[in-house]
């Protein structure tokens, strides 16, 4: 019995300007810890790591956030249109990796929710890490759960969760994968 493969790490827009559209500065505090968290981790497994960021005008606004920004090694995608894949390059790059994806970054109305729609659109699986995905000003409490639900009707190939979760089901199926 082999392993499944390793997650590809989608870190989306984790870029200055979108830090700003948050709700708090706590709010953006604790979203970025828990990114750069898992972006450690995912470094330390050497999974693949794709970056995607949106075009801003403003030059400062489009640089990464201090401490997330992408190593030489990983790429990093200009997308034009809400999701991820709209940049034809990420789409082949995703589809050659097949998945899972695990999703991070900001922000969840629009460019995590269009991302995860494109990923099952295309049969690919996607994990949504709660804890590593901010929340922007035009997401209430009220609104993030009325977000939450058609990304629950994705299941089995949406699934959100706690970042700590997914290191600890790929320890849990890499020990499976090599029992006697």
């Amino acid at each position: 019995m082999r392993a499944p493969p390793p997650a590809a790490l989608i870190c989306l827009d984790l870029q200055r300007a979108r830090m700003k559209d948050a709700v708090s500065p706590a709010s953006v505090a604790r979203t970025a810890e828990a990114c750069r968290r898992v972006l450690e981790q995912a470094r330390r497994r050497r999974w693949p790591i794709l970056h995607v960021h949106r075009r801003e005008p403003d030059a400062d606004g489009a640089r990464p956030i201090l401490g997330l920004e992408p190593l030489a090694s990983e790429p990093v995608y200009m997308r034009s249109g809400p999701s991820a894949f709209s940049h034809r390059t990420f789409t082949q790059a995703a589809m050659a990796l097949g998945g899972p994806l695990a999703l991070m970054g900001f922000s969840l109305s629009d460019t995590v929710l269009a991302t995860a729609f494109a990923a099952v659109d295309r049969e690919l699986p996607v994990e949504i890490l709660r804890d590593a995905v901010a929340v922007n000003a035009r997401d209430e409490h009220a609104l993030r759960q009325a977000m939450t639900a058609p990304l629950l009707s994705l299941s089995p190939l949406c699934r959100i969760i706690e970042s700590k979760d997914l290191f600890q089901e790929n320890v849990v199926a890499l020990a499976a994968a090599n029992a006697p």
